[in-house]
C-alpha cells in the first residue's frame, strides 16, 4: 500500500519512518519546497520518495499536515480526492477534555472536511510528548489517538497505525468508557 505524506512535521516524519520500516511504499510532498527534505528521507529508507503533491495525493491513505494558511490553496490544488481516507495531523492534544469539545470557530480539520467533501477525514491527535525519531525501535508501543465516524474507516486506521507499532485509541471509544 502506497502512504501519501503532504507537509511535513514531526508526526509526519515518524509516520514516514515507521511506514517506511514497515514495508509501506511513502510519498511525501511538503507544499513549501522539499530541498531540505532530500538527506533527510534518504536516511528514512529506499522506498520513501518525494514527490509532487499530486502524486502523493493518488496513496490509498494520505496524511496530512499543512499551516493553516496553507489549507486551502494546498488542497484546492489536489486531484479528485473522492472516497480518499485522509488522516489530518494538525491535531495536539493539549488536553483531553478540551480537546473532545472543540469549541467555538471551525478546526483545521472542519476545514478540510469542507473543502474535501468527498473524503474520510480522520483526525489523527498528535500527543506531543510521544514522537522521537527513535521511538520506533523501542519495545514499548507509543499511544496515538484519532477519531472518525466511518467505521469501516475506523477499522482500517486502526489496523494501519497498529501495524506501525502505535497503540491506536479512537477517541469516541475512550468519551464513552469515561461516561
Amino acid at each position: 500500500m502506497k502512504i501519501g505524506i503532504i507537509g511535513i512535521g514531526n508526526i509526519t516524519l515518524e509516520l514516514a519512518t515507521r511506514s517506511a520500516l514497515f514495508g509501506y511504499e511513502v510519498l511525501i510532498s511538503n507544499p513549501r519546497g522539499t530541498n531540505v527534505l532530500k538527506e533527510l528521507t534518504c536516511h528514512i529508507g529506499k522506498d520513501v520518495k518525494l514527490v509532487p503533491m499530486e502524486k502523493a495525493a493518488q496513496a490509498e491513505l494520505i496524511i496530512l499536515f499543512l499551516n493553516r494558511e496553507d489549507l486551502e490553496n494546498a488542497l484546492r490544488a489536489l486531484p479528485d480526492m473522492k472516497g480518499k481516507i485522509i488522516l489530518h495531523t494538525n491535531n495536539p492534544i493539549f488536553n483531553l477534555n478540551e480537546t473532545l469539545d472543540i469549541g467555538s470557530g471551525p478546526s483545521s480539520s472542519d476545514l478540510v472536511a469542507t473543502l474535501l467533501p468527498d473524503c474520510f477525514i480522520v483526525k489523527l491527535f498528535n500527543p506531543l510528548h510521544c514522537l522521537t525519531g527513535s521511538k520506533y525501535q523501542s519495545k514499548d508501543r507509543t499511544k496515538i489517538f484519532f477519531t472518525t465516524e466511518n467505521h469501516k474507516v475506523k477499522k482500517n486506521v486502526k489496523s494501519y497505525l497498529d501495524t506501525l507499532n502505535f497503540t491506536p485509541i479512537e477517541l469516541t471509544e475512550l468519551k464513552k468508557l469515561n461516561t
